[in-house]
């Protein structure tokens, strides 16, 4: 289903549940909820409008804990309903408003009224209907590339969505007025959020120790404590309105308690833009690790005609290091398994330049130990001028495309750790090549703080469309508060 199609299925949704409501509004059944006594009867109650000429009252009844009663619009205004208990003198206070097309609505502004549900339930339609066309489309995108950032957004937007639908089907359940719909959608990133931060804690525990074990082995540096800053600061984001409203009760720096106050509206303002970024992080962050984990188990067609090994760091002796010598005996693990399946060789294509502190090029590296393990030399085609994965992707396909004699387009893989074939997949997409890639497993402690890194640079290297969603979750939280707060004051 199209965008347009929606966009106008989303108008005409809105459009005719507001003239049902119209249409409808002028008779509204208010109740008053309390605990009866035994044998009360109706009779016993008045509700008896403040001021004259803007409802009518009539059919007061008793149903269980609720005296309901029919109110029927006269004029424009607002006005409070006392109800009485003419036995006990107990009473009571309802506020109502009749509306412009004379809709009645109670307890505020944007309070219930007749047939209010169908414009959550409007919503509701639409954002069902935008949820299963974002499945369909991830299912169509990924089947065109899995190396698709879009990919990650749209698997985290889903993940959203499903539980934003949860969240609309009780509001429509329990049908309590616009005020409290907008209420709980700016509620639900905060719900989400804290549903997510026993499991995010949990995971931030773990992190924390595998990142000890990392600085132990590795050496400590703040790349080595990626996992545990950014679990910290999820979770500190999510605590962090709790904190300030804690801390604020002891100081009163800001008047939060005043609904029609500024400080009030601010804090909401802040604390739901805050909860939504930890939102979108959170489901980014699932994306990540979802299609990080599928790419590095992903085993390419046997139909290749090279195979790129991507380099990094060699040791001082000009040997490799077990991450490369991974990455190398898993490229020759395709080649074995492709030879087996199909009878089609395939030449490897090691690449990496040499770095200020390395004595020979990481490609000439990676050749010796191919060479060493009996590869023959007519199979290597070593690119060793490269200083990052962009360079290995675009150097490396140079190197091929000069050196491919077949017909059509050379099929390449290429070979990585495994936290880093989606990354190296999206940027070899990005320059316009098509690729598979294998990844190499990488010890225990090292993966989880790698993955956290691969998350932080897919951030950093779409940043512009980040800040763009973010940009809409704070426009969408201001537009809900103000409503909230409208609803406040206009009352």
């Amino acid at each position: 289903m199209s965008k347009k199609l929606i966009a106008v299925l989303s108008v005409i949704l809105l459009l005719g549940s507001f003239a049902v409501i119209a249409a409808t509004g002028s008779r509204y059944t208010a109740y008053y909820s309390f605990a009866p006594r035994e044998g009360q009867r109706a009779e016993e109650f008045s509700v008896t409008p403040e001021e004259p000429g803007i409802v009518a009252v009539s059919g007061v009844r008793l149903e269980g804990s609720k005296l309901k009663y029919d109110l029927t619009a006269l004029g424009r205004g607002k006005t409070y309903l006392y109800i009485t208990n003419l036995t006990d003198d107990m009473t009571g206070l309802q506020s109502v408003y009749v509306h412009r097309w004379n809709i009645i609505t109670v307890n505020s502004f944007f309070g219930n009224c007749s047939m209010c549900f169908l414009l959550p339930l409007s919503v509701l339609i639409v954002t069902v209907l935008l949820f299963i066309d974002r499945i369909h489309k991830f299912r169509i995108e990924t089947r065109v590339s899995f190396y698709r950032y879009r990919n990650i957004m749209n698997l985290g937007l889903i993940v959203f969505m499903a539980f934003f639908i949860l969240q609309l089907v009780q509001i429509v359940v329990k049908n309590r007025g616009i005020e409290a719909a907008v209420y709980s959608v700016l509620a639900t990133a905060e719900t989400f959020a804290h549903v997510v931060l026993p499991v995010a804690f949990v995971v931030f525990v773990l992190v924390s120790i595998s990142n000890v074990n990392l600085m132990r082995k590795e050496g400590v540096n703040p790349r080595n404590m990626l996992g545990f800053l950014l679990g910290l600061g999820i979770c500190f984001m999510t605590i962090l309105p709790e904190v300030f409203y804690t801390f604020n009760l002891r100081h009163q720096i800001v008047d939060i308690f005043n609904e029609k106050g500024l400080g009030t509206q601010l804090y909401s303002f802040f604390s739901n833009v805050i909860f939504y970024i930890v939102a979108y992080l959170e489901c980014i962050l699932v994306g990540t690790i979802v299609f990080s984990v599928q790419a590095g188990r992903h085993m390419p067609a046997f139909d290749k005609d090279y195979m790129l090994i991507l380099g990094c760091k060699i040791r001082a002796d000009g040997s490799l290091p077990p991450l490369l010598r991974a990455r190398a005996d898993k490229a020759m693990e395709f080649a074995n398994l492709q030879r087996e399946a199909t009878g089609k060789a395939l030449v490897f294509v090691p690449s990496g330049g040499k770095g200020a502190d390395e004595c020979i090029a990481e490609a000439d590296a990676i050749k010796a130990y191919l060479l060493a393990e009996g590869v023959p030399e007519e199979q290597i085609l070593a690119e060793n001028q490269s200083a990052n994965t962009e360079e290995n992707m675009r150097n490396s396909m140079a190197l091929i495309q000069d050196h491919f004699s077949g017909e059509g387009a050379p099929a390449v893989a290429f070979a990585t750790t495994n936290y880093h074939v989606f990354r190296s997949g999206l940027i070899a997409l990005e320059q316009g090549y098509r690729m598979e890639g294998v990844g190499s497993t990488t010890k225990r402690y090292f993966w989880v703080n790698a993955f956290i890194r691969e998350f932080i640079a897919t951030l950093v290297s779409q940043k512009r469309r980040h800040l763009q969603v973010i940009a809409m979750l704070i426009a969408g939280v201001a537009v809900l508060v103000m409503l909230n707060y409208l609803s406040i004051i206009l009352f």
